[in-house]
């Protein structure tokens, strides 16, 4: 049974654009049929050792999308530690803190803070693509 979750999507959407500036909303696969024209993202394009599919969705300005990259590598099964082949798969209770803070370049962060986090390399790519837009 999925977590139930409250739809702050359309609310927070129009509350971004009544306020007349540029905005980014992220979210889950999930929400892809609930979001207009979403950006995805994937920890494969940046290097990463996970998938770790994120949506982007952007007002007042454009964020590109890159090239999504074949899954080549096996990902982890849930439950289990990543082996050095193995794409991770951090959600839930997951193994393999340490793994995680590695493979997302998050080594501050908690496995609660894991499990819901954006890698800092999609934040990075988001704000350069934004910055450019303002040149």
């Amino acid at each position: 049974m999925q977590n139930e979750h409250r739809d702050l999507l359309g609310p927070t959407r129009t509350a971004l654009e009544a306020v007349g500036v540029p905005w980014v909303i992220e979210n889950v696969m999930g929400a892809v049929d609930e979001m207009r024209d979403p950006v995805l993202l994937c920890g494969a394009y940046f290097g990463l050792n996970t998938y770790r599919h994120r949506l982007f969705e952007t007002g007042g300005w454009d964020l590109p999308q890159p090239e999504h990259p074949a899954h080549t590598r096996r990902q982890t099964k849930m439950g289990r530690r990543r082996k050095p082949d193995e794409m991770g798969y951090y959600v839930g209770n997951f193994i393999g803190v340490d793994d995680a803070k590695e493979d997302l370049d998050v080594p501050w962060m908690s496995r609660e803070g894991i499990r819901e986090c954006i890698p800092p390399a999609y934040a990075e790519y988001v704000g350069k693509a934004f910055i450019e837009q303002l040149d």
